[in-house]
């Protein structure tokens, strides 16, 4: 089940859709597209991640030493793709299937979950962030951007909170409109909650509810500002 937000985050419709790919899958967490085209799926159970043609078919297959959970793909086609069990991030480039670059923490209370490309960064030069990474660090998570590709994963000097936005703690995926403007799905939760920053801080946050699902799963957007929410639909049992 799909809803359609309208701006700045009302309801407008919603559409169910049910396809299946004929690929031996285990469970598929994250969903991505390349600049060209092409499908990047992350594969949580069975340690890959499988690039797909437009229309499903079978391109690629890059097995990865941890689950991998969450992708983004900015516009200059760099894929980050979230290791939350080895509190570690890829870099690669999704249609070559090429590993570029591993950050990685040692730090035990530390963990990467979530990714979000952020539209149109590569045509901005305002942007500065391409990414932006969900970080949680002491105790709390942060929105966490990729800046000319550097990504230090450490809280010995603070990187991550002087740098971060901060975000609910239970925010399983987040999409980042453009840089000031967040839309997250909360772990448990029936509703997505908009949060608009002004630099790091928290300038503005509210819940939308969405009657119809259970759970929202995963959020994207379109060039129109449109956002599309995915998650299991609400089943309604008539006697």
């Amino acid at each position: 089940m799909a809803q359609v937000l309208a701006v700045p985050g009302d309801v407008r419709h919603g559409f169910a859709y049910k396809t299946r790919f004929l690929h031996d899958f285990g469970r598929i967490t994250a969903i991505a597209s390349t600049t060209t085209g092409n499908i990047l799926l992350c594969d949580y159970d069975k340690k890959n991640l499988f690039l797909l043609g437009p229309l499903g078919n079978y391109l690629n297959k890059l097995s990865v030493e941890s689950e991998p959970f969450d992708v983004a793909i900015t516009s200059q086609n760099i894929g980050y793709i979230t290791q939350p069990n080895t509190r570690s991030v890829l870099r690669i480039d999704p249609d070559r299937m090429v590993v570029l670059h591993k950050a990685s923490s040692d730090d035990l209370c530390m963990s990467v979950i979530c990714a979000s490309a952020v539209p149109n960064s590569g045509r901005d030069i305002a942007t500065k962030s391409p990414c932006y990474l969900g970080v949680n660090a002491l105790t709390s998570l942060y929105a966490y951007p990729v800046n000319d590709y550097h990504i230090n994963l450490t809280t010995k000097n603070d990187y991550v909170r002087s740098t971060g936005k901060i975000i609910d703690p239970r925010v399983m995926k987040f999409h980042a409109l453009d840089v000031e403007l967040i839309f997250s799905c909360i772990g448990g939760q029936n509703y997505i909650k908009v949060s608009k920053y002004h630099g790091t801080d928290l300038s503005d946050e509210r819940t939308v509810k969405i009657d119809t699902m259970v759970t929202p799963t995963d959020i994207c957007s379109d060039n129109n500002g449109h956002i599309y929410v995915s998650g299991q639909v609400r089943t309604t049992y008539i006697d």
